[in-house]
């Protein structure tokens, strides 16, 4: 038993030694063809081997995280779980933005980019409508692309998707002064061209984790398996890895997000376009995460009262805020999708 120990404790250090030294670059688990490209942006299509006939999943991310999440290892890849059910899945991976982009706000991500690649998927597919994922505040653009645009979109699938911001659950004082206009934060991110991305991170940490310790404490904790270092590092390479966000897009998220919280009136004016909530008649999936500091089930599950969808359901899955690459599909989620993508 001690000579048991012994080694165990070796191949722990080891292994913790040997994962905080691994700088190797993530790269995608499964086979994967461009097909758009805008700058740095990127339409990724990945064919399963056997596909069901179904129409395809189009995954749309948040544009300040890298998607790598969905894909982190073979094991842990909502991707792969979505191949392995036969799908055709389609990612539009944001990349980092460059100068040019600098007057990309919201109406301007939707049409230069979301609304040309989720054509593109339909007509690469050969199908009339698709089911549109969305994560996060990619759910958020998915939910507006939705209203706009809801005979595309026969499914919505949404997971830790922010639609009340009200209820921001951390520094609450700071979204009531940017609501008073007591912090005129807007108007110096329109002087702003790209906020970096060590900024945006820093941003994040401060919301979620401003201790950083405890992610190293697991990885000591389980660093002789190295299915686990192996995960562990593609995680904390992804929680570490954001992407630089545009002055515009950051000057409207506070415009029309936190301070006037457009997606609860229902409708709003985005670029001279009706945005109509109710416009969205389309099957309904909502997943939150349980334990979720950043994204609580409490500002998801509004829009089930905003939409015209009569096919409504939500979920609550075990852990945190990335806590969907951990479960991928449940069995729930893969007989609804399976019975409304026909």
């Amino acid at each position: 038993m001690k000579k048991e120990h012994e080694q165990k404790e070796r191949a722990r250090w080891k292994g913790f030694i040997e994962t905080l030294q691994n700088d190797s670059e993530w790269m995608p688990n499964f086979p994967r063809e461009e097909i758009w490209t805008n700058h740095n942006s990127r339409l990724w299509y990945y064919a399963p081997v056997s596909k069901n006939g179904h129409i395809p999943v189009f995954l749309l991310y948040s544009h300040i995280n890298k998607s790598s999440i969905l894909d982190l290892t073979k094991e842990h890849s909502l991707i792969g779980k979505f191949l392995q059910e036969g799908y055709d899945v389609y990612l539009l991976e944001f990349g980092e933005p460059v100068v040019e982009e600098k007057g990309t706000g919201l109406a301007e991500y939707l049409s230069h980019y979301v609304d040309p690649c989720i054509k593109k998927a339909l007509q690469h597919s050969g199908k009339d409508e698709l089911s549109l994922s969305g994560f996060c505040l990619g759910g958020t653009l998915a939910v507006i692309y939705a209203a706009l645009n809801s005979h595309f979109i026969r499914n919505l699938l949404l997971f830790v998707t922010p639609i009340d911001f009200d209820q921001v659950p951390t520094y609450p004082n700071w979204v009531q002064a940017l609501k008073k206009d007591e912090i005129d934060l807007t108007s110096i991110m329109e002087q702003i061209d790209l906020i970096p991305a060590p900024i945006i991170r820093y941003g994040m940490r401060a919301l979620t984790s401003p201790i950083y310790y405890s992610p190293y404490l697991s990885l000591l904790n389980k660093a002789y398996d190295q299915d686990y270092t192996h995960y562990w590092l593609r995680f904390n390479q992804w929680t570490n890895d954001h992407i630089a966000l545009t002055g515009a897009m950051a000057s409207d998220i506070i415009t029309y997000f936190v301070k006037e919280n457009v997606l609860m009136s229902g409708e709003f004016e985005l670029a001279g376009k009706a945005v109509d909530l109710k416009n969205i008649d389309s099957n309904l999936y909502l997943i939150s995460s349980q334990y979720d500091h950043l994204v609580p089930t409490s500002i998801s599950t509004p829009l089930l009262e905003l939409v015209s969808s009569t096919n409504k359901a939500a979920a609550e899955v075990r852990g945190g805020h990335a806590s969907l690459i951990k479960y991928g599909i449940s069995n729930e989620l893969k007989e609804w999708l399976h019975q409304y993508s026909h």
